[in-house]
């Protein structure tokens, strides 16, 4: 891994000093964990930064809030994180109570196909 990134969630290493993430794919996954969870307008000198999935948890879950995660997620992706993971599939799903988000990309720098699943029960 090229230079020295802060681990997510920061927290104090054995040594005493700030940890850092074992492996590039760990610093991508938290990025992308810092990324979707974040609130547009929630950092004071990056207030485009977030892909606002929290702001979901008071609408209701039905194929319109389905597609409007589906559209906020792909748009900050792309944006905020494009020259370090392709997405392969985004995939936004509302079953019963349950809004969905299930996220494969591609890390560019090691090529490993990586997933991540966002869940969030109504």
């Amino acid at each position: 891994m090229s230079g020295r990134h802060l681990a997510f969630p920061f927290h104090i290493g054995t040594d005493g000093r700030s940890a850092t993430p074992a492996s590039i794919d760990e610093h991508v996954k938290g990025e992308i964990i810092q990324l979707l969870l974040t609130t547009p307008g929630e950092r004071p000198f990056m207030p485009d930064f977030g892909g606002g999935l929290k702001r979901l948890v008071f609408e209701a879950n039905d194929e319109i809030t389905a597609g409007i995660a589906k559209a906020t997620v792909s748009q900050a992706l792309s944006f905020w994180l494009q020259q370090r993971i392709e997405v392969s599939a985004l995939n936004v799903t509302n079953i019963e109570s349950t809004l969905n988000v299930d996220l494969q990309y591609r890390i560019v720098v090691s090529g490993e196909e990586k997933q991540l699943r966002f869940e969030h029960s109504f």
